[in-house]
């Protein structure tokens, strides 16, 4: 029985969530989870490794119906979480590995009492599909990223592999018909090669995605309509849902650090509109001359800026927060960004313009200074930047080291 044909069971309701265990992807679907569960008392089960267990902990305290189900993989030598991958296609490279779930998934589901009657997976994981045949129950593959990078990938992974790397990629089954140089095409497209057996596994996951159910993007109409259509054609039916921004709380993962608590306190002194926030994600560290010339222009520009690097900063122009103490904030623990870029102080984000930034950015009202630079970064980027005009182009590249002393000026706060 294919995905595409299965209907929704008659069985009491019970959702099996399969996430990537990778904070991008993991945390907006228990995003959408759990407002699946609150808003329809539906129960739900969701599949974790060992590594990821402690991010489900405020999800689980806050959605009284959902079960965390651990799991391990078969392979102890296999990763169960992104951070042990290197950055640009760690997302991929977990994939392969995650398969190996399906028979401890299938066993726990046979034996439940209430077994599953519908499966919610990430978009990396297209194997779910076969998950989904097994159980005869609807899949529906959710997309953490925006509606025009999953209409990019899916043109791309259709399309003739590898590419041109003297090349460029015109998306003409896209609204629009889009072109991109090669340098701006997905990195997981990129990294591609024919004929290797888990590369070729990755690209077939993603094509399974078009014969699932139903799909859910973390997106919204207003912002990405024409693509969501094209998504709908793609598919071949109607149920592609829009059903972001699904970030609704300013704590998740993580409890607030004292760290937080105080840049909250100094937050509240500052003027509203008068605070930039900079952060890259929690996947990549700028290297030294980047946050050399990056400090340099936050220093002279007297403007007011919190730097938030994740677990540890990037080595830090000598003196500068001595230097900036009254005007400045460096966020070295995990950082709330929801809450920070909400903040009435706050009107600037300079982003790397990953998806779950860049809608964050884009609800916060603030303006996007952005730049991309790896994944489906670009693709954002080319949304807000050039369709959309709520961001200006700051720089492009992972090796790009601006100017610091090219000037910004902030013309516009929160809409």
């Amino acid at each position: 029985m294919a995905t595409t044909d299965a209907v929704p069971s008659r069985r009491r309701p019970h959702v099996l969530v399969i996430p990537l265990p990778s904070r991008g992807h993991l945390l907006p679907l228990l995003d959408f989870a759990h407002r699946l569960s609150t808003c329809h008392s539906v129960p739900l089960t969701v599949a974790a490794t060992s590594s990821n267990l402690p991010l489900l902990s405020a999800f689980l305290a806050s959605t009284p119906l959902a079960a965390a189900l651990p799991l391990e993989l078969p392979d102890s030598s296999a990763p169960d979480h992104s951070s042990h991958l290197p950055p640009g296609t760690h997302h991929a490279l977990l994939a392969v590995h995650l398969p190996r779930l399906r028979e401890p998934l299938l066993s726990w589901a046979r034996s439940h009492p209430d077994p599953p009657t519908i499966v919610i997976s990430d978009f990396f994981l297209g194997w779910a599909q076969h998950l989904a045949d097994d159980l005869r129950v609807p899949w529906i593959v959710f997309y953490a990223s925006g509606a025009f990078a999953v209409a990019a990938l899916d043109h791309l992974w259709k399309g003739a592999l590898p590419l041109d790397p003297n090349g460029s990629v015109v998306l003409d089954t896209l609204p629009g018909s889009p072109a991109f140089p090669y340098e701006h095409v997905p990195s997981v497209v990129k990294k591609y090669v024919a004929g290797d057996p888990d590369w070729e596994f990755v690209r077939e996951g993603f094509r399974l995605n078009v014969r699932a159910w139903g799909a859910a993007v973390n997106t919204f109409d207003e912002m990405e309509r024409e693509f969501l259509e094209c998504l709908k054609r793609f598919f071949g039916h109607g149920r592609v849902w829009a059903v972001g921004p699904v970030a609704d709380s300013g704590c998740r993962g993580e409890e607030r650090s004292l760290e937080a608590e105080q840049l909250f306190s100094w937050l509240d002194t500052c003027p509203p509109r008068s605070v930039v926030y900079v952060c890259f994600g929690s996947m990549y560290k700028p290297p030294p001359a980047q946050a050399a010339a990056l400090g340099a222009a936050l220093e002279a520009s007297d403007a007011r800026f919190v730097w938030a690097g994740g677990a540890d900063v990037a080595v830090l122009p000598e003196g500068l927060e001595g230097r900036t103490a009254k005007r400045g904030r460096v966020v070295r623990g995990w950082a709330p960004q929801m809450e920070i870029l909400r903040n009435a102080a706050v009107g600037a984000f300079l982003t790397h313009c990953g998806w779950n930034s860049t809608l964050e950015g884009v609800a916060a009202g603030v303006v996007l200074l952005a730049w991309p630079m790896m994944a489906d970064q670009f693709i954002d980027a080319r949304l807000v930047v050039d369709l959309h005009g709520a961001a200006v182009r700051a720089a492009e590249g992972a090796d790009a080291v601006p100017d610091p002393r090219t000037p910004w000026t902030l013309r516009s706060g929160r809409t």
